[in-house]
């Protein structure tokens, strides 16, 4: 079932203003604070069937975050781009993230709320931090957005070590046909540990399955196993692979390993290449991707706030090629 976008616009406007009204009264004391956040990416397409160029909004984003004190976090963002029931079949798509976060000590955080499930390093990656204007094709095998609790925590010890784990409501994103949520026993676990011992290195290792009480279903399992490389101050590479057992859906059913190099060769200026391979069950989905883009970057200091990137997708499939331009603004 369908929700209506513009009444969920209204009320989430409504919050907005009354956030932005009290966030001067929130500056005068150490209690409550507030940040907004939020980006606009404006985006041209050109895909290998069509004769001009489509123009569009891929994101538009805007929230708030802070703390309600000093062991309480929280964070709202909205999707404008969005709209209906999101991937997890219960929420509305428009709800990126709505979460409380508490924070007992430094090795302990417990989030509820919905938010992104931790599997995939570049799936939990912000969209407007990516190297590129789309995500590799894993993003069809992963968890997306879910409803749950996950316990987590980051930079533990001198190896930066971290950890999340969650339980969230049954079947996100592809796999929300397993099972019977309501029955009360189906449901989601997902999590991932992962090492940080320097700026100049990170891989994390991270699983989840969609767990199912019908004995005539198989459940949903995905493995995942990821890490960037700053092999100097300019040049980073980074690979995944992900894994996805899903025998209700041939479509998902397998894995896609991708590789990226990106190189800074001006502060306002870095090319960058990404070789991508998927391969499941149903041939019809297989693929083999090439993209070469180059970002450039207004603000050297900060490359989220404002920047322009150019991609060229060389596909395997018919019809698969395109040229994308994407615009975006942060703050």
């Amino acid at each position: 079932m369908k929700t209506n976008n513009y009444f969920l616009t209204i009320p989430v406007m409504a919050g907005l203003l009354v956030m932005i009204m009290l966030s001067s009264i929130m500056a005068q004391n150490s209690g409550p604070s507030i940040k907004f956040e939020g980006y606009t990416q404006m985006l041209a397409s050109k895909v290998e069937d069509n004769e001009a160029f489509v123009f569009g909004f891929e994101r538009v984003r805007l929230g708030a975050k802070g703390k309600l004190n000093q062991y309480t976090d929280y964070r709202l963002l909205i999707d404008f781009v969005e709209s209906g029931i999101g991937k997890d079949g219960e929420t509305p798509a428009m709800i990126n993230y709505a979460h409380l976060t508490f924070k007992p000590s430094d090795k302990i955080n417990i989030s509820a709320g919905k938010f992104k499930t931790p599997v995939g390093m570049e799936w939990n990656t912000s969209a407007a931090a990516l190297d590129f204007v789309y995500r590799g094709l894993s993003q069809s095998l992963v968890f997306h957005w879910d409803t749950g609790i996950m316990v987590h925590a980051t930079g533990i010890s001198n190896t930066g070590f971290g950890y999340s784990l969650g339980v969230f409501n049954a079947g996100p994103n592809k796999a929300n046909n397993v099972g019977d949520p309501a029955e009360g026993q189906d449901y989601t676990i997902a999590g991932n540990v992962s090492i940080n011992p320097s700026k100049a290195f990170y891989m994390e290792a991270s699983f989840g399955s969609a767990l199912t009480s019908d004995s005539l279903q198989e459940n949903v399992n995905i493995y995942g196993l990821g890490a960037r490389l700053n092999v100097t101050d300019k040049l980073a590479v980074k690979g995944e692979y992900l894994s996805r057992k899903d025998e209700q859906n041939s479509k998902v059913n397998g894995s896609d390993m991708n590789f990226q190099v990106g190189y800074l060769v001006h502060p306002n200026f870095e090319p960058v290449i990404r070789y991508d391979m998927f391969d499941v069950d149903n041939d019809d989905f297989d693929q083999k991707l090439i993209t070469a883009g180059v970002n450039f970057f207004i603000n050297p200091d900060n490359h989220k706030e404002t920047k322009i990137q150019l991609n060229y997708q060389a596909s395997d499939l018919e019809g698969g090629d395109a040229i994308l331009l994407l615009f975006q603004g942060a703050f």
